[in-house]
């Protein structure tokens, strides 16, 4: 993604209250709008991918298939639309399966906005970008157990929706 692209500064209700730089939102602790992605194969299988070493954000852990800021402009259904695009090549059925509020701190600042999560489902085959390392598919109970197991190998944002949609994964 360009980072000069705006994205929408929301309140604390995910009403639209202005708009921001990606680096202005994280400085001055904004509220924003991201969405994410599950994508499942006819198998049954998550795709889960690993972060590359150069992102801010949990650089070098798994996550789930694609993640990314809401543009200004843009609906929670269409930046999902284009982050499966950018971030794995594809393009696929999609399911909205819940919304949600995270509040977290990241090196030294709060990160705070609404999460839209979704399911995608495909078995066409995903084509890394720069921003991911590898790719892997792994049934939804066999990475709950590798979660529980071994969290410090995921972006804690991915334990997290991970939890809250494990049944809606079908």
């Amino acid at each position: 993604m360009d980072e000069n692209h705006f994205i929408e500064i929301v309140d604390e209700f995910d009403n639209i209250v202005g708009r921001a730089s990606r680096e202005e939102k994280f400085e001055k602790e904004l509220i924003s709008r991201i969405v994410v992605a599950f994508v499942l194969n006819s198998k049954g299988e998550l795709v889960v991918v690993k972060r590359s070493p150069h992102k801010k954000s949990w650089p070098n852990r798994l996550d789930l298939a694609t993640c990314g800021n809401v543009n200004e402009g843009e609906t929670y259904r269409e930046a999902i639309k284009r982050e499966i695009k950018e971030e794995i090549g594809i393009s696929c059925r999609i399911r909205f399966l819940k919304k949600i509020f995270t509040n977290v701190e990241e090196n030294g600042k709060r990160r705070k906005y609404f999460t839209a999560i979704f399911l995608g489902k495909t078995d066409k085959e995903p084509v890394l970008g720069d921003e991911l390392l590898e790719l892997r598919y792994i049934k939804p109970t066999a990475l709950g157990k590798q979660m529980k197991d071994e969290p410090g190998k995921f972006s804690p944002s991915f334990i997290e929706e991970f939890d809250l949609v494990k049944g809606l994964l079908k």
